[in-house]
């Protein structure tokens, strides 16, 4: 099968998971995770990573919530029903996020990013909006900056460095 031959090929080290709508020209991402469930068994068995851009988006929840609305609504569940998949939460913005990583077995781990590390919404809208200080997974709080940096400097085996890998199309 596909997964098989991906994980065999040497080439691929990791499948990315966008949740439709949820970052840079992610229109086309996924919307009902339980329909890959056979794909993410089949991830499970070749040891190959799914790799989540972790919000959950709707027109009740908060930019701002969306990271722990996902991981409550979608991911934790998601490792429940496939607990030997390696699940990795992309670009980790909250306390939630690190404790969640942080509380999991061996098979999940997160990523921390540069600019999370450095920013929060204060910095967003200091002097009016500061557009270059937006990105997505949006900053947070300064509480949530600060269990980040705590974390990044905490040697946990399971939380690492994290870039933005959102698909931007290449123009001429």
């Amino acid at each position: 099968n596909a997964v098989r031959a991906a994980a065999a090929s040497r080439v691929v080290h990791g499948v990315k998971l966008y949740p439709a709508h949820a970052t840079t020209n992610a229109a086309h991402g996924v919307t009902e995770l339980e329909a890959l469930d056979d794909t993410l068994d089949a991830m499970a068995e070749a040891g190959l990573p799914l790799l989540v851009h972790g919000e959950k988006l709707g027109p009740d929840i908060d930019v701002f919530d969306r990271e722990a609305r996902f991981i409550e609504g979608v991911l934790a569940p998601l490792v429940a029903r496939h607990p030997a998949l390696k699940v990795v939460l992309e670009h980790v913005t909250t306390k939630q996020g690190i404790e969640w990583v942080m509380a999991g077995g061996d098979n999940v781990a997160g990523t921390l990013t540069a600019h999370h590390l450095m920013l929060d919404r204060n910095d967003l809208f200091d002097g009016g909006l500061r557009p270059h200080h937006y990105c997505l997974p949006v900053v947070k709080r300064r509480e949530h900056k600060q269990a980040l940096r705590k974390a990044a400097c905490s040697g946990h085996p399971r939380l690492f460095l994290g870039t933005d890998s959102a698909p931007h199309p290449v123009r001429a």
